[in-house]
This record gives structure tokens, sequence and C-alpha cells, in this order.
């Protein structure tokens, strides 16, 4: 079995390496003007709220990330199928799309992300409450459950507080 594990973990490694650029000394390259690049970087216009608020992100479900090569792991989305070790991974990606959302600030923005991520962790822990082989672990999520709850409540009375629409 060990020789197994050993060979499989060669054939994962040895692509990898050879995809590896050797180390760059950026310092020699020429023509580049490396005192243009300690300057800050203007940074990007903050996006309309009520048009990120208003896109059909259930339409991005039917992408087909396959076809997005090697930028989501090896073999594409199959680093993000879930699995009996790891029943998270399509939920924990379905949080990370959803927290892309931005608000009209800092502030607003944070508020709006907080709510996705207790959302995320909601979805999982509800996935471990039922999975969960150990059951202190299923009675922490289920404890997590609770008060993941509440603090999406808190985060909600926020927005409308400060004249937002809550999500």
């Amino acid at each position: 079995m060990r020789n197994y594990l050993t060979f499989a973990a060669l054939l994962i490694a040895a692509p990898l390496a050879a995809q590896t650029p050797p180390p760059t000394d950026h310092g020699a390259m020429s023509g580049m003007n490396h005192d243009a690049m300690s300057k800050p970087v203007t940074p990007m216009p903050a996006m309309d709220p009520a048009k990120m608020q208003a896109m059909d992100h259930g339409k991005m479900a039917t992408m087909d990330h396959a076809k997005m090569g090697g930028m989501c792991g090896m073999g594409g989305m199959s680093m993000m199928k879930n699995t009996p070790a790891n029943p998270y991974a399509e939920a924990g990606m379905v949080m990370h799309h959803k927290m892309m959302v931005v608000g009209s600030d800092a502030s607003e923005t944070w508020v709006r992300q907080m709510i996705e991520h207790h959302r995320g962790a909601i979805a999982m822990s509800k996935i471990a409450v039922v999975q969960a082989t150990d059951k202190e672990a299923r009675t922490l999520a289920q404890k997590d459950i609770t008060m993941q709850e509440k603090d999406i409540a808190s985060l909600q009375s926020w927005l409308k507080r400060h004249g937002k629409q809550a999500q």
C-alpha cells in the first residue's frame, strides 16, 4: 500500500514540479521601470451595490468551470467536489462566491460579506449535524447554527439601521 501511495504522489508531484518555473531575479530585468512600480496603485472604483444585488448569480452555476484549465486546482473543479471526508466543499464554494458582494463603502461591504460568511457556516454546520460521526462535533455544529443565525440577525439589523436593504 505504501508503494502505491508513493507512486501516486509522484504521479501528482512530477507534473506540478515540471510546471513550476525557476526563480527569476526580477531586479536584473532590463526595460522594467521599477520606480513606477513602487508608486501607489489607484484603486478601482466601487461597484454600484444596486447593480450587484440585481445580478442573477444563479446563472453562474451553469458555467463550465472544467474548461478553465488549472485555475481551480488539478482537473478544474475536481478539487471542489464533495467527498466522504470533505462533504463541505460545494457549500464552501457557494459561500465564497456569494461573499463577493460589494456594498457602497467598506463598512457595508464587510457586513454583507459577513452575512454570506455566516450563511455558509450554517450550511456547512447543517451538513455536519447530519454527517459527522463524532457526537461532540455534531453538538458543536448545532450550537454554531444558533450562534451564526444570531450574528446574521445582528448584521441585518445594522443594514436596516443604516438605511440599507437587507439581504
